[in-house]
């Protein structure tokens, strides 16, 4: 094992000086704006999905009649607003002690609720992490009004505020666009960086350098030193972009008053840990699947045929893991973690939304053994399609033995 490693050593440390010692890698750093054009596309695209992590969910506590009445109303004036303009309401039978209730209600993880309102149409009042003079209390208020006008013609009134620290619905929500950001940010990195290793073999192979390496170390050592190689190369452009990034905030001029994304679950140290840590991750997972992919290539040709059914499989592992970011306990959202390829996606938005770090742990270290078992099966398919040295017809004289 020591010796697999070693040779591995070897082969890194040659693929990474021939890659960073040219003056094409120069060009390579630039990279970073072709970055920007995607990701406001893919924006785009998750735009949709991140309204539903989003939408305000607000819970109506009076009866049945009431309710009805405050429904019909939002239907009514949900026309001006347009899609996903106003909450949505959601009914509670009221309780003994409406206050106990409120803080219930407001501390559901499940239902995601981001206000109650209580009072009825008589006393409404709105409780929760909302503004005093926000977009929420304002519609809030436009329902009870169109509701009491249709009920009974009575006049306009002002709907109650108790401003509250936190609820947990708006904890969620935010946390879910954080989710969502370091999603985007590993996908569009990985998609960026772990195409180069499809082609990386088929230089070697035909100019046959790839026969000589074989000859001196094992097969294995060297699709694990190239899949080493590349992921330093990658993290030495992912270094100079962050370093040019911060720069630019810091010539920026600073606007002052909060905003960017919300703290994850985890706070932002170990999320960016994690963010570091689960790219690896992706990167030599996926990195792995594609060295063998494209070590089964004989020219460059066939690499650029394989680039765009590789792609594709890279979207559908993004859109997979995308679906678990809001529900990460349902069955979706844990078949995303178990599956090795949407792992890394799923589990950096987990960070997001809850604080556990077990799970993580665990994560890893079923990662890492698929990474091993993607390196075992390439280079053996390798050995036996490219390189003729197993032993593909050892099953045929056995059976022809036993037939005679």
């Amino acid at each position: 094992m020591s010796n697999l490693f070693r040779s591995a050593f070897v082969i890194a440390r040659r693929d990474f000086v021939a890659t960073v010692w040219t003056k094409y890698f120069l060009a390579f750093l630039f990279a970073p704006l072709l970055i920007i054009g995607v990701s406001i596309l893919f924006g785009r695209l998750t735009e949709q999905m991140a309204r539903q992590d989003t939408r305000a969910n607000i819970a109506v506590i009076a009866s049945p009649a009431e309710f009805d009445a405050l429904v019909a109303s939002r239907e009514r004036v949900q026309a001006s607003f347009g899609e996903d303009g106003l909450p949505e309401l959601v009914r509670a039978e009221p309780d003994y002690v409406i206050d106990a209730q409120v803080r219930e209600l407001l501390a559901s993880r499940d239902k995601k609720i981001l206000a109650v309102l209580t009072g009825g149409l008589a006393r409404p009042k709105l409780t929760g992490d909302i503004n005093e003079e926000g977009r929420i209390r304002a519609q809030m208020t436009l329902i009870v009004n169109d509701a009491l006008r249709a009920r009974q013609g009575a006049q306009s009134l002002t709907v109650g505020f108790e401003k509250v620290s936190e609820s947990a619905g708006s904890v969620a929500s935010l946390r879910a666009l954080t989710a969502r950001a370091g999603q985007l940010l590993l996908f569009m990195v990985t998609v960026l960086l772990a195409g180069m290793l499809l082609s990386n073999l088929v230089e070697e192979k035909s100019n046959k350098v790839i026969e000589v390496l074989a000859a001196a170390i094992p097969v294995d050592a060297i699709f694990l030193g190239k899949l080493f190689a590349m992921l330093a190369v990658s993290l030495v452009g992912i270094t100079v972009w962050a370093a040019f990034a911060g720069m630019g905030l810091l010539l920026l001029p600073s606007e002052g008053g909060g905003g960017g994304l919300p703290t994850p679950a985890v706070g932002w140290p170990i999320f960016v840990a994690l963010v570091v840590v689960y790219y690896a991750a992706n990167y030599l997972l996926l990195g792995a699947l594609f060295l063998g992919i494209g070590s089964q290539a004989a020219s460059v040709r066939e690499v650029q045929i394989l680039s765009m059914p590789v792609t594709v499989g890279q979207m559908l592992i993004f859109l997979f893991a995308s679906a678990a970011v809001g529900p990460f306990n349902s069955p979706i959202g844990i078949a995303a973690a178990v599956f090795p390829f949407s792992s890394p996606l799923a589990m950096i938005a987990r960070a997001a939304q809850t604080p556990e770090l077990w799970p993580h742990l665990l994560a890893l270290a079923w990662q890492a053994l698929w990474v091993w078992l993607t390196i075992k099966i390439t280079a053996s398919l390798f050995r036996r399609n490219v390189m003729k040295s197993g032993t593909p017809g050892s099953a045929r004289p056995k059976w022809r033995l036993r037939r005679s």
